[in-house]
């Protein structure tokens, strides 16, 4: 949770700078219409008046208006007309934006004050075909020049529109529009700047991973649209004769509470933790999804008092469903904060609702405030979404690794089954064998020469137990807790010649001892010391002999001594039939052995640990077991150790 606190400490700095550069200090050098401009409006619920009609109103007909006008959801239009004194020109040209987008259809109508000439008429609105005022901007924009031996210019101004009648009207002196227009559109630019990056992680998340969290927050991510239509991007960067942004406001309007709503729900896991909060959340959702219809019938504005309904509902339901989860179940404030995300949204929507019907006083920070909810609800469940996947990918892990071990655990079950079964019958075998003997022996017409093999044969027998048994206490401290080693000053000569006593004991093979190639006599006193643990290697050497014996019928097992590479090497190599190349690494693998071709007519059985332990046991000495070669002629296996600080002397 402490990389998800430093990521919502930087996102409430981002914010902040978001809410600094909008609503900062304000450009000077113009006049709002209302605040500073007053004027009288008058609404045609009759749809029937042209200019004439209304300038010939009486005044006490229309209403005096000293702020924004707002006044709501009509289709009738509306009029309004004022005057714009010479004083507010000083003798300058003066630039009128006239907004907001949603607007379907802006007239203006100016002439000198006091003049019963012909009107100049310009047109505007987001159902405009051509584009809007006299600039080329996002909002529309006329170009009043500065009123020449007249008192002013009267002014009139008709609007209508399928959604909210709304106009703010600025009067501005140019240089100041134009350092306003920058600075808006710098504020902006940064705006979608991070809309378009967390869209792009949103399509992102949604296609490498395909959850339904990241398929609602691309469903999300079009309010970003919505944002676009209402700040006139839509139209001023796609000059279409379909008029895309006026139905996109009013489509999006209606959805992008929706879209919220299915991600909160996929992010509070609803489906699984409340089942019939969810199916409740979906019916809502559905009924939203309904609502786009009332625009082609002209039921905008009922649809959006609908709306309004169902995301007061909705938002209080999640609201006391994510506190009922975070009381039951997680305890994660996390929980709490995406449960309040639609009341959030829901909130600033109110707020910018008030605004527009007259209930509170409009201001476009005020307004505008839903856009920034849009972007904090956006950056909050993607941050969200991120660490949900890091956690649920460490789990996916996590679990992976349980089922690894548990099937590793079930081999090595399955492999302790058979070594058991194996080394029942391996050490059956040479007990046998002393049984027989002991028995022979008992008997009185027994010869001094059948005495010697009897004794032979249990000696055999006996030797073959030893080996069974170093091999399980060996393979049982590797397993416990690795293999700890009782290093000392060796000769490693005594301990090849003591483990080649296994190869004695065969009555079918002999072995030859050589040191660079050059034979040395089993007898001849020589010393090659080394520093290592003398018992276990006896165990490795022995158990490589031990495997040349066992898969050759007859012959001789060469051992060879070699000084490479700061290592010394004892080569094994048998006459045995070869080992084949699949089965080249399973003869090193714990409880595995190799099932000897058909060519070599038996299986001589075995543990299966032989060849595991003496490697190891060459690994615990820094070395290496290894098949060097393998063919019809015979195999070659190589155990390699280190030489000591103290050397190797022969």
């Amino acid at each position: 949770m402490a990389g998800l606190k430093v990521w919502v400490h930087r996102l409430t700095l981002a914010v902040h700078l978001l809410l600094f550069l909008c609503v900062g200090p304000a450009a000077i050098a113009q006049s709002q219409l209302g605040k500073d401009i007053p004027f009288r409006w008058y609404e045609d619920t009759s749809a029937g008046l042209d200019i004439h009609d209304f300038m010939a109103l009486p005044a006490d007909a229309l209403t005096e208006q000293r702020n924004v006008l707002s006044i709501g959801y009509t289709q009738s239009p509306v009029w309004l007309r004022f005057s714009l004194p010479a004083d507010l020109f000083n003798g300058q040209d003066r630039w009128l934006q006239l907004g907001p987008n949603f607007l379907d259809h802006i007239t203006l109508y100016y002439r000198p004050s006091a003049s019963s000439g012909d009107w100049s008429i310009h047109r505007a609105g987001d159902m405009w075909p051509r584009a809007p005022g006299d600039m080329d901007y996002r909002f529309p924009v006329f170009a009043l020049a500065a009123p020449l031996g007249t008192p002013g210019y009267d002014v009139v101004i008709q609007i209508q529109s399928s959604s909210s009648i709304l106009l703010d009207g600025t009067l501005w002196v140019p240089e100041a529009f134009l350092s306003e227009a920058a600075r808006d559109t710098a504020f902006w630019s940064f705006y979608f700047g991070l809309a378009a990056l967390s869209t792009a992680l949103a399509v992102f998340v949604a296609f490498l991973f395909r959850r339904p969290l990241a398929w609602a927050l691309c469903a999300f991510s079009l309010t970003y649209w919505l944002v676009a239509c209402i700040q006139g991007y839509i139209d001023w960067f796609f000059d279409s004769p379909f008029h895309w942004q006026h139905y996109l406001t009013s489509i999006l309007t209606l959805l992008g509470y929706t879209s919220l709503l299915w991600v909160t729900t996929e992010a509070l896991n609803l489906r699984e933790r409340r089942p019939g909060l969810h199916r409740l959340i979906m019916i809502a959702i559905g009924l939203s999804l309904l609502l786009p219809l009332s625009i082609p019938f002209d039921f905008y504005g009922q649809a959006i008092k609908i709306q309004g309904v169902l995301c007061i509902s909705t938002a209080l339901i999640l609201a006391a469903g994510a506190w009922i989860v975070w009381r039951d179940e997680d305890r994660d404030a996390m929980t709490l904060v995406l449960g309040l995300m639609p009341a959030l949204y829901v909130a600033a929507g109110i707020v910018a609702l008030m605004s527009l019907i007259g209930l509170i006083p409009y201001n476009k920070h005020i307004y505008g405030l839903w856009q920034y909810v849009i972007m904090v609800n956006m950056l909050t469940i993607l941050g969200w979404v991120a660490y949900r996947i890091q956690q649920e990918a460490r789990e996916t892990q996590e679990k992976r690794q349980l089922a690894h071990e548990l099937k590793l655990e079930r081999e090595a079950s399955f492999h302790q089954r058979q070594f058991i079964g194996m080394v029942s019958h391996e050490f059956r075998n040479p007990l046998a064998v002393i049984t027989s003997a002991l028995e022979n022996l008992q008997l009185l017409s027994v010869s001094d020469k059948q005495q010697r093999r009897r004794y032979q044969s249990i000696r055999r027998a006996t030797h073959r137990l030893v080996q069974l048994t170093d091999n399980c206490l060996a393979d049982s401290r590797l397993y416990a807790d690795g293999l700890q080693l009782h290093m000392e000053l060796i000769n490693l000569l005594d301990v090849v010649r003591s483990a080649a006593e296994i190869v004695d004991g065969s009555q079918d093979h002999q072995w030859r001892l050589t040191v660079q190639g050059q034979s040395v006599d089993k007898l001849t006193r020589q010393e090659i010391l080394v520093q290592a643990d003398g018992a276990m290697l006896r165990i490795a050497v022995s158990n490589v002999l031990d495997n040349a014996i066992k898969y050759s019928d007859k012959g001789r097992v060469d051992v060879d001594l070699t000084f490479r590479n700061e290592r010394i090497v004892v080569s094994i190599l048998d006459r045995g039939p070869g080992i084949p190349i699949e089965d080249a690494t399973l003869i090193f693998e714990r409880h595995r052995r190799r099932q000897l071709s058909s060519m070599a007519g038996h299986d001589p059985g075995g543990s299966g640990l032989g060849l595991y332990v003496a490697r190891q046991i060459a690994h615990a000495h820094g070395g290496e077991l290894e098949l060097a070669r393998s063919g019809p002629e015979g195999s070659c296996f190589e155990l390699s150790i280190y030489i000591s600080a103290t050397g190797a002397s022969s």
